[in-house]
């Protein structure tokens, strides 16, 4: 009952079956018809089963958007067609009905629709009132039909003031949706996936802009050598080289539904869990650096080709919970970014990469919670909760900095297609 009321218990309905009754009400009562009893029922019965149509039928297939456009096209032909068969051929009446049209549909307000008609009905009815009574005018109809009238414009007046106000606030909201849509695009563009943003754009609730915290994974990526690299080449050959290796990394990122939260010289900062929820962040945060290594090891065989230096990189990845959202001087420079200490670790496992002589280092916490995934059989792009043919492997507790204690690490690799995964305990 209640799914029945959402989606038929609001005006339009409402007032187009009041439409109708009013209107059959009418046929049905009128005197001086051209249509027998037999044809007035009939008349009625096709009223009631087309509205049943329209309004049962339609909003399966169309939006309601769509039906409130073809319910005042019919309804505006419908009304004067049902008034000429009923023997009214007053031209007065027609041009008190196409005005109240104009009043409810240019007013874009049910109340002020309804004001401004009553107003009109009532001059309309003081009118023919009067004419009846005073001078029992020979056109003029009898006393019963001129007093359903009145009712009748109100009725009318109500359905196109609503029609008019739903359609004003079908543009508000349409117009609001767009500057939402290029709000979130323009924030997030940048930062996550095409794919992410029209998920944003679906349900912009879900783009906090505020800052907040929650539990996220980090991916710290670091290219190795790349300083002295710069310090022996061009500037040109230095931007060539970076931006290959930064576009084919933000391709991996984004295909592993990431967030870049910035790049800093040759080093990129990747998140998962904001500004959508991603319960399986760690999983997400794993796969994508094994993707990058990979990708990496590609771009390496291409420069040694080539005559460049092939670099390397180290990536760090760590979970915990921070503050997220858009951090910097209102109304100047804001940047949807992440804080906290956990981000610190983060960066501190990618410089223990060098020391371990690891390409990817992870925390004890994301190592927790990506156990589970090895050792499963993998496939050919480790989707769906599986991770084969790696190695996890437990190093010895390590001092970093900002930390009193020695942290726990891991050094996870990638193993041969078919080989067995590791998992150090």
């Amino acid at each position: 009952m209640t799914d029945f009321w959402d989606r038929y218990g609001k005006p339009i309905p409402i007032l187009q079956w009041l439409v109708v009754i009013v209107l059959s009400a009418h046929v049905l009562v009128s005197s001086g018809s051209s249509l027998t009893p037999g044809q007035a029922e009939a008349f009625v019965l096709a009223l009631v089963g087309g509205n049943l149509a329209l309004l049962f039928g339609l909003p399966r297939i169309i939006s309601w958007g769509v039906i409130s456009t073809i319910l005042v096209i019919i309804d505006s032909l419908l009304v004067p067609t049902a008034l000429y068969v009923t023997g009214i051929n007053d031209t007065g009446l027609y041009v008190v009905y196409f005005g109240i049209i104009m009043i409810a549909g240019a007013s874009g307000n049910l109340k002020r629709a309804v004001l401004l008609a009553s107003v009109t009905c009532v001059a309309y009815g003081a009118f023919e009132f009067g004419s009846y009574m005073l001078f029992q005018t020979q056109g003029t109809e009898q006393l019963g039909t001129i007093l359903l009238r009145v009712p009748f414009f109100l009725a009318m007046t109500a359905y196109y003031g609503a029609m008019g106000e739903f359609a004003q606030k079908e543009r508000r909201a349409r117009e609001t949706h767009e500057r939402y849509a290029q709000e979130i695009r323009r924030i997030f563009s940048s930062y996550v996936s095409p794919r992410i943003v029209e998920e944003l754009i679906k349900d912009p609730g879900k783009a906090t802009l505020g800052g907040q915290r929650k539990e996220l994974a980090m991916l710290f990526a670091d290219l190795v050598g790349f300083t002295s690299f710069s310090e022996t080449h061009s500037p040109e050959e230095v931007v060539a080289q970076l931006n290959e290796y930064l576009s084919a990394m933000t391709e991996v990122v984004f295909q592993w539904d990431g967030t870049i939260d910035k790049f800093v010289g040759d080093s990129i900062i990747v998140y998962w869990g904001a500004p959508l929820d991603q319960p399986n962040h760690d999983e997400l945060a794993v796969k994508c650096a094994l993707h990058m290594q990979k990708r990496l090891a590609e771009l390496q065989e291409k420069w040694k080709a080539e005559g460049r230096v092939p670099f390397r990189a180290g990536i760090g990845i760590h979970t915990g919970e921070v503050v997220v959202g858009n951090i910097g001087a209102e109304g100047k420079r804001m940047d949807y970014t992440m804080i906290g200490d956990h981000v610190n670790l983060a960066s501190r496992l990618q410089d223990l990469t060098r020391q371990l002589g690891f390409s990817i280092v992870v925390s004890e916490e994301t190592a927790a919670r990506t156990k589970d995934l090895i050792g499963k059989e993998g496939s050919a792009d480790n989707r769906g909760g599986r991770l084969g043919h790696v190695s996890l492997r437990k190093l010895p507790p390590v001092k970093v900095k900002g930390k009193v204690q020695p942290v726990v690490v891991y050094a996870l690799e990638s193993l041969e297609s078919g080989a067995t995964s590791i998992v150090d305990a």
